[in-house]
């Protein structure tokens, strides 16, 4: 199916999403946690473009009417339903309900303090949310994690990273205050444990991982793209590239260092392939790839000539984090270049008045 939507200030910006997959799996119902943030919005619009009917969780359902537009237009339906997630692990009663009959289970929701408790919260919710599978007998679960989980202490910066060995050491993030990847580490591999996997994939307990649903685990790095919630702009990434195209981060010199990035929808649709395609398994890349800061800079100037590029760092160029792209791209979903994903921030900070 293919969307798109112009942007207010610019008309002939177009906000365009493309999706290519089979048909929905035979149970039409999916249940997303934390339906209402920058990914997990996203995620219930691809869905209700492919026709899903979508159970949705969020802190305030009221506040929240705004996502009854994602459904317009399209063949799916979407109901929110209140869940608060807390350090301490949900009840397994309400999650079981809100599970039931759902083909598969969506964890989204995030905890960004850089303390001890976001630790606590992101293991108990990947739990929680594996639980509720396993009980609803969905096909699969999906835990929203990031490349902060995928560094392994002494990796030499250019090698190719692999998502079945590159493992962050959690204890070395606590001992480094690095609470938030210490958390997204400790989620997927109590998870893994959970489904009776190890953290390369490979089966434990074949009577756990018999009785389990399929785990996939989602790691990206720098999310961009437009933000669906009404309203100021939040989360992290979004209004740090915002303060850079503004000149108030990053402009006194060209970092010599690369970021890794996808497209908002293409990060979703990669979430809802792993539901459909039954050989999904384990943790994918969500990321396009890591390019130099030189380079995104270079994109943003270009697309936006009120910019003023930093000056260059000195020397040359260091090595962009590489990645082994395999597994992600055994998804088959299709993904917008640097130039697309700058395009469309850019298009959506400006009708948003951000820049």
């Amino acid at each position: 199916s293919l969307g798109a939507r112009r942007c207010a200030k610019r008309p002939h910006c177009l906000f365009l999403s493309v999706y290519f997959f089979s048909e929905p799996a035979m149970s039409n119902t999916v249940l997303v946690i934390g339906a209402t943030g920058f990914v997990g919005s996203h995620v219930v619009q691809c869905l209700l473009q492919k026709g899903y009917s979508v159970r949705g969780t969020c802190r305030d359902p009221e506040k929240a009417a705004w996502m009854q537009a994602l459904a317009e237009g399209t063949a799916g339906t979407l109901t929110l339903s209140a869940l608060t997630l807390t350090p301490q692990p949900a009840d397994a009663a309400v999650m079981a309900r809100l599970a039931e009959g759902c083909a598969g289970v969506i964890m989204c929701a995030g905890y960004e303090a850089q303390d001890p408790s976001t630790i606590d919260f992101m293991v108990n919710a990947g739990l929680s949310a594996v639980a509720a599978a396993k009980q609803a007998k969905a096909a699969a679960v999906v835990l929203t994690s990031s490349t902060g989980s995928t560094n392994p202490p002494g990796a030499a910066v250019d090698a190719l990273k692999s998502e079945l060995t590159f493992w962050s050491d959690p204890e070395q993030q606590k001992a480094a205050g690095k609470f938030s990847p210490a958390a997204k580490t400790l989620m997927e591999l109590k998870a893994l444990d959970a489904v009776g996997r190890a953290p390369d994939g490979s089966v434990v307990d074949q009577a756990l991982a018999d009785a389990s649903p399929r785990l996939c685990i989602m790691n990206p790095s720098l999310i961009l793209g437009p933000q669906l919630q009404p309203g100021p702009i939040t989360g992290n990434g979004l209004p740090w590239f915002a303060k850079i195209v503004r000149g108030e981060r990053m402009n006194e010199k060209i970092p010599n260092d690369s970021m890794s990035i996808i497209h908002a929808a293409d990060l979703a649709a990669l979430h809802v392939a792993c539901i459909e395609r039954p050989d999904a398994r384990g943790r994918y890349f969500g990321v396009h790839q890591s390019w130099p800061w030189e380079t995104i800079l270079e994109a943003v100037k270009a697309q936006h000539p009120q910019y003023t590029v930093p000056p260059r760092f000195e020397g040359a160029t260091n090595p962009a984090t590489q990645f082994d792209n395999t597994r992600r791209d055994s998804l088959g979903v299709p993904l917008r270049g640097l130039d697309a994903i700058v395009s469309d921030t850019l298009c959506f900070l400006r009708a948003r008045v951000e820049v």
